[in-house]
């Protein structure tokens, strides 16, 4: 029994899985895990869970300082509560944002 426990306590630690704030199904975890934007209110990871749906329709983002970024909207597959939204083409100094999905830290858990 001791041996488990020394092998669980130098095991990688699980993920954290990241829930919708609506209805709580889960929307990604922090293996895909890129980093958060503290200034800009987001967690942006590589992939998410099958329960987040994109709007296909691309958009010009209003948020300050993001001028010329088209963004697609991600939303919940389960309750539609908007999540946050995924960067299509940014200019230069926003380009570590593009292709990743961006959600918003007030719309999950």
């Amino acid at each position: 029994q001791q041996q488990q426990q020394e092998r669980r306590a130098g095991a990688a630690p699980m993920p954290m899985v990241f829930m919708c704030a609506g209805c709580r199904r889960p929307v990604g975890d922090t293996s895909s895990w890129v980093f958060n934007d503290e200034e800009g209110g987001c967690i942006l990871l590589r992939s998410v869970a099958a329960s987040v749906a994109v709007d296909p329709e691309r958009k010009v983002s209003k948020l300050p300082g993001e001028c010329g970024c088209m963004v697609e909207t991600l939303y919940c597959s389960g309750c539609s509560r908007t999540l946050g939204s995924i960067y299509r083409c940014t200019p230069m100094h926003l380009d570590y944002k593009r292709d990743l999905y961006c959600f918003n830290i007030d719309s999950i858990e």
